[in-house]
């Protein structure tokens, strides 16, 4: 079919270029030069994209969002005015009396006007509560109720004891205070403690018994004489205490003077040496003493009664 062929542009092995009009074998044509290409202005060619079409769009967007706008502004208007209006709290002013001009509010300052309260105002038939302390005199119509109060009982302390003494004249016994039941006695001529109570021997009652004398050697102290031997005091000599005789000596009256020491808050004494006053009297394996030592430490004497 060559007259189909050459009608259609066809040609076997492929289709004619399209700028071969007819596929004729004068053989390919090339395209022809663009009219403008040496020219030095170019023709654009679409220039409803690069200016026209572009700036329409914009203007177009542009006056869309304005619409919208004002409708939201209408809207909004419209929506606000159908609104009710709200609420408004009452004022609230001061209670007046009645007669009373009506109070400022607030009340300016240094006004002595009483601040009102909160709560409910009292009725007529709830008397208002009254909260002042004030203590306000009775009057002389009215009746006093009286009120009769009761003494506290009274407590007595405990009295102290006196401090111990020795009282010159009395015949006394005199116990180890940290020895009780035990006495100071004279066994042998030699002073010494013994355990001496009342079912004790007569002898050994007697011989724990003194009598308080004038100090010999200085009135302000004590001399102890012995019951059973009279003219017979105890002494220091060689510094242990003895049972001599008054021989008159200066030396045997200083040696037969003791000053009563009050120790242990006045419940006991201590027998100091006057010729020696560093020395008390002690008791060394219930041999009695005289040693260089405080009161505080000798040994402590309590009066008792004698036997």
């Amino acid at each position: 079919m060559p007259e189909d062929d050459a009608r259609n542009g066809l040609r076997v092995g492929g289709w004619i270029p399209p700028y071969s009009p007819g596929g004729g074998p004068a053989g390919l044509t090339r395209p022809t030069a663009h009219p403008y290409a040496d020219s030095p202005h170019p023709r654009d060619s679409f220039p409803r994209l690069r200016g026209e079409s572009a700036t329409r769009p914009r203007l177009i967007l542009a006056a869309a969002l304005c619409l919208a706008c004002a409708a939201t502004a209408a809207i909004a208007v419209v929506l606000d005015a159908s609104r009710s209006p709200e609420p408004v709290a009452a004022e609230f002013n001061y209670p007046a009396a009645p007669g009373d001009p009506q109070p400022l509010f607030p009340p300016p300052l240094g006004s002595e006007d009483v601040p009102v309260s909160v709560q409910p105002s009292p009725t007529d038939t709830t008397p208002p509560a009254t909260h002042s302390r004030r203590w306000t005199a009775p009057s002389k119509t009215s009746p006093v109720a009286t009120r009769t109060t009761t003494k506290p009982p009274t407590t007595t302390r405990p009295t102290t004891p006196p401090p111990v003494r020795l009282s010159v004249g009395s015949t006394i016994g005199l116990e180890a205070a940290d020895q009780p039941g035990h006495r100071v006695r004279h066994r042998n001529y030699r002073g010494r403690l013994d355990a001496i109570s009342a079912s004790s021997s007569a002898g050994e009652r007697a011989d724990s018994g003194f009598r308080v004398r004038t100090g010999l050697g200085d009135g302000s102290c004590v001399s102890l004489e012995s019951v059973n031997f009279p003219g017979y005091y105890l002494r220091h000599r060689n510094f242990e205490i003895r049972l001599d005789r008054n021989d008159g000596s200066a030396l045997f009256r200083q040696d037969a003077t003791f000053c009563p020491v009050t120790i242990r808050g006045g419940a006991a004494l201590a027998l100091r040496s006057i010729n020696y006053p560093r020395y008390h009297m002690v008791a060394d394996d219930d041999w009695l003493r005289i040693v260089e030592t405080t009161a505080s430490r000798a040994t402590a004497f309590e009066p008792r009664s004698a036997l």
